[in-house]
C-alpha cells in the first residue's frame, strides 16, 4: 500500500509541476513579465509563428455526375445563400452612368500613373500593370467612359489619386486638391449598394485607405481599410481554394497580401487592433517577379539575377508575426527571454532576405525599396520601445533605449546605401551635387507616411544618444520628402522642438548619462508612443479631454493664465501658421551639423592664429530659429555627409541663416 501511496504522491507532484510549467509558459506568451527572468531561463519562451503556410488537407471527392444537383442547388439557394467565391456566377457590373464627365487630359494621366508605378505600386502592386495599361490605352483611344464599368471608373480615378500624392513638384497636385477631387470622384463612383463585389472594389477601397492615410486622414483611412479587408473576405481572397486561371490566381494573392500588409502597417502606426485573424487565412505567398512575367497561360521565370522590382515578399515575412507582437505588447513589460526569442526570428528573416535586402550587404539599394528593407526595422522599433515605459524598471528602460539605437543605426544604415550610385562604386561624381539631387527626388517619391514616422522615431533616439552623424543621414532622407507629406512637416516641427530642448539640457552641462533618465526627455523621445492607449504613460494624473474641452469652452486654457479664443483651441491638424514657424528641415540639418562639429572638436589652428580667432569662436550650440528671418537655401555639408536641401515650400517665416548660427 505505502508503494501505491508513493506513486499517488509523485503523480499528483508531476501534475502541479505540469500545471506551473503550463501557466508559467502562457505568462511568456503573453509577454512576459521581468520578475520571472531571474528564475525562468529554462523555461520555454515565446513560440513565434513559422513563415510557411499551414497544413492543407485535401478536399472532398469529385462528384461524379452532379452536375443537375449543382444546378438545382445554386437556383434554389438563391435569396438563401452564395456558392463559395470560386463557383460564385456574378451579374453584370453596371456601366459609368456619367458619360458626359470628361477623361482628365491625357498627359496629366500619364504622368500620374508613372507616379503612382514607382511608388504604391513598389510596395503594394495590387494591379496586374500591363493589364492595366491596355485598358487605359483602350479608355483613352475611346474618348469616354462609355465602355467601362462603375467600378473600374473608380478604381481608375483612386490609381490617379494616389499619384497626386508622390508628385515631386513643389506644390504640386496634391497641394491644389487634385487628389482630393480624384479621390471624391471614386467614392462617388463606387456602388455602395452592390451584392455583386468583384476584386476591383477591394483595390479601389485599399487605395482610398492609403489614400486618406498618406493626407494625415488616419479614421478615414482605417474605416476604408475595413472596407477592404471586408470587401476581400466576401469574395474569398483570404482562402485561395479553387480553380482560378493563372493570372487572376496570381493577382488574388497579391491583392490580398496587401491588404494584409496594410492592415498591419496601419494597427502599428496608429494603435487600432488588426482587423485580419491569421486563423481565417489560408493564401499562399505570391510569386515574387515583375507583372510582365505574369501571363494569363502561367507564370514565366525571370532570367538569374534579375533585380527586385517590389518589395511586397520583403515585408510578408515581417508583418506576419504582427498578431502575435501585439498580444506580446499588452504586457506590461516585456521579458528578456521573450526578447532574446523575437531576436532570433529576426535574424532568421534577415537570413532569408535577397539581396540588396540584408542589412549587412554592399549591394546597391534603390530608393524606392527603402519601406520594404526597413519594414523589419520598423516592427523592431515598435517592440524594443515598449519598455521605455516609466512602469518598467531603470535596467529594462536602459536596455530598451540601446535596442532602439540599434534599429536606428540599421535605418541609417540602409538610407546610406541607397544614396550611392546604382554601379556600387565611389565615382569621381559619388556624393556630387547632382547625384545627392537625383537620390532626394527618388525618395521624395516613394516615402510614405509611415516610413517618414519611422524616419523620425529613429532621428530622435539618435539625438538622445547623441549619436548625430547616424541622425543627420536620416534627417536627409526627411529633408528630401520635404511637404510632401504633411506628417512629415508634424515630425519636423516635433524635431525641432526637441532638439532645442536637447541643446538646452546641453548648456547645463547634461551627459549622455544624464538625459537617458531624464523623465521628460525620455516622454519626448518616446514620440507617438503617448497616442496607444496601451503604451502611454506621460498622461497618467492629467486632466481628461472632457474637462480640457470644458475650460477652452469657459475661454481659459488649463496651460495658460490667459483666456483662449476658438481659433486658437488645439485640434489634430496643424495650421498654417505652424506648418511655417518651426525652422524647416534646413535648421534642423544645420544644428545637427554643428552639434556634430562641436563633439568632434574644433580643427586645431596655428599658434598665431589661435589668440586673435579666440573672441570669433561660434557658440558650442545653435539657438533656436528666429521669426521672420531670411533662411538660406544652399546646403551646408559636414565631413562625410553631403546635405540635402528640402523641396520648397511655403514655409515663408521663421527663417535663420547659417550667420546666425555660425
Amino acid at each position: 500500500m505505502s508503494s501505491i501511496k508513493q506513486v499517488q504522491d509523485l503523480e499528483k507532484q508531476l501534475s502541479q509541476a505540469r500545471t506551473t510549467i503550463d501557466q508559467m509558459r502562457t505568462m511568456l506568451q503573453d509577454g512576459g513579465a521581468n520578475e520571472l527572468d531571474g528564475t525562468m531561463a529554462n523555461i520555454p519562451a515565446l513560440h513565434l509563428p513559422e513563415t510557411s503556410s499551414k497544413d492543407r488537407y485535401p478536399g472532398p471527392p469529385v462528384a461524379e455526375a452532379f452536375d443537375e444537383a449543382r444546378r438545382n442547388i445554386r437556383n434554389l439557394g438563391r435569396g438563401i445563400f452564395k456558392p463559395p467565391p470560386p463557383y460564385r456566377q456574378l451579374g453584370p457590373q453596371p456601366a459609368y452612368p456619367h458619360l458626359a464627365h470628361s477623361l482628365p487630359p491625357k498627359h496629366v494621366a500619364d504622368r500620374l500613373l508613372s507616379h503612382y508605378h514607382g511608388s504604391v505600386h513598389v510596395y503594394a502592386p495590387l494591379l496586374h500593370w500591363p493589364t492595366f495599361i491596355q485598358e487605359y490605352d483602350a479608355l483613352y483611344r475611346a474618348g469616354t467612359f462609355q465602355f467601362s464599368t462603375h467600378i473600374w471608373v473608380a478604381l481608375f480615378f483612386a490609381v490617379l489619386a494616389c499619384g497626386t500624392l508622390m508628385d515631386p513638384q513643389p506644390n504640386g497636385a496634391a497641394q491644389k486638391g487634385e487628389g482630393a477631387d480624384y479621390l471624391d470622384l471614386c467614392l462617388r463612383s463606387i456602388n455602395t449598394w452592390s451584392d455583386e463585389l468583384t476584386i476591383d472594389y477591394a483595390r479601389a477601397a485599399l487605395l482610398a485607405s492609403i489614400y486618406f492615410i498618406e493626407v494625415n486622414l488616419r479614421s478615414a483611412g482605417w474605416v476604408w481599410l475595413g472596407a477592404a479587408v471586408r470587401i476581400s473576405q466576401d469574395i474569398g481572397l483570404h482562402t485561395d481554394k479553387g480553380p482560378y486561371p493563372p493570372l487572376e490566381a496570381e493577382m488574388r494573392k497579391r491583392v490580398w497580401w496587401s491588404v494584409y500588409n496594410w492592415d498591419r502597417i496601419v494597427s502599428l502606426e496608429i494603435g487600432r487592433p488588426l482587423q485580419i485573424d491569421d486563423d481565417d487565412c489560408d493564401v499562399g505567398e505570391p510569386t515574387p517577379v515583375d507583372d510582365d512575367y505574369v501571363r494569363s497561360t502561367g507564370i514565366v521565370m525571370p532570367p538569374p539575377n534579375q533585380p527586385v522590382s517590389n518589395g511586397l515578399a520583403a515585408v510578408i515575412v515581417v508583418v506576419r508575426i504582427t498578431a502575435q507582437m501585439k498580444k506580446t505588447l499588452k504586457s506590461r513589460t516585456i521579458a528578456a527571454a521573450t526578447l532574446a526569442t523575437y531576436d532570433e526570428h529576426f535574424r532568421s528573416i534577415m537570413a532569408s532576405y535577397p539581396e540588396p535586402f540584408p542589412i549587412h550587404s554592399q549591394a546597391y539599394l534603390d530608393p524606392r525599396l527603402l519601406t520594404a528593407a526597413c519594414s523589419l526595422q520598423t516592427v523592431r522599433f515598435f517592440l524594443y520601445r515598449h519598455n521605455l515605459s516609466s512602469a518598467c524598471r531603470r535596467i529594462d528602460r536602459r536596455d530598451a533605449l540601446e535596442r532602439c539605437v540599434s534599429v536606428a543605426r540599421d535605418t541609417a544604415q540602409y538610407v546610406q546605401r541607397s544614396m550611392q550610385p546604382a554601379s556600387g562604386t565611389s565615382a569621381p561624381g559619388y556624393y556630387s551635387p547632382t547625384h545627392m539631387a537625383s537620390w532626394a527626388a527618388r525618395c521624395r517619391t516613394m516615402s510614405p507616411a509611415f516610413f517618414c514616422t519611422h524616419l523620425w522615431r529613429c532621428t530622435l533616439v539618435l539625438c538622445l544618444r547623441m549619436e548625430y552623424a547616424a541622425a543627420l543621414t536620416l534627417v536627409q532622407a526627411s529633408a528630401a520628402v520635404g511637404d510632401l507629406r504633411k506628417n512629415n512637416i508634424s515630425c519636423g516641427r516635433y524635431l525641432a522642438f526637441f532638439l532645442d530642448h536637447l541643446i538646452g539640457r546641453l548648456r547645463a552641462g547634461a551627459t549622455k548619462q544624464a538625459l537617458e533618465t531624464d523623465e521628460e526627455m525620455l516622454a519626448y523621445v518616446s514620440g507617438d508612443m503617448q497616442g496607444s492607449a496601451d503604451e502611454a504613460w506621460a498622461w497618467t494624473g492629467s486632466q481628461t479631454g472632457t474637462s480640457l474641452d470644458q475650460e477652452n469652452a469657459n475661454g481659459y486654457s488649463p496651460d495658460r493664465a490667459t483666456p483662449v479664443s476658438t481659433e486658437q483651441q488645439p485640434s489634430e491638424q496643424l495650421t498654417e501658421r505652424e506648418m511655417q514657424e518651426w525652422g524647416g528641415w534646413e535648421h534642423i540639418q544645420r544644428t545637427l551639423e554643428q552639434l556634430l562639429q562641436n563633439q568632434a572638436g574644433p580643427p586645431p589652428l596655428p599658434p598665431t592664429a589661435q589668440m586673435s580667432s579666440f573672441a570669433q569662436q561660434p557658440p558650442p550650440y545653435p539657438p533656436p530659429p528666429q521669426q521672420h528671418e531670411h533662411r538660406s537655401l544652399a546646403p551646408h555639408p559636414h565631413p562625410g555627409h553631403q546635405s540635402v536641401s528640402p523641396a520648397p515650400s511655403n514655409n515663408g517665416s521663421s527663417r535663420i541663416s547659417i550667420k546666425d548660427i555660425m
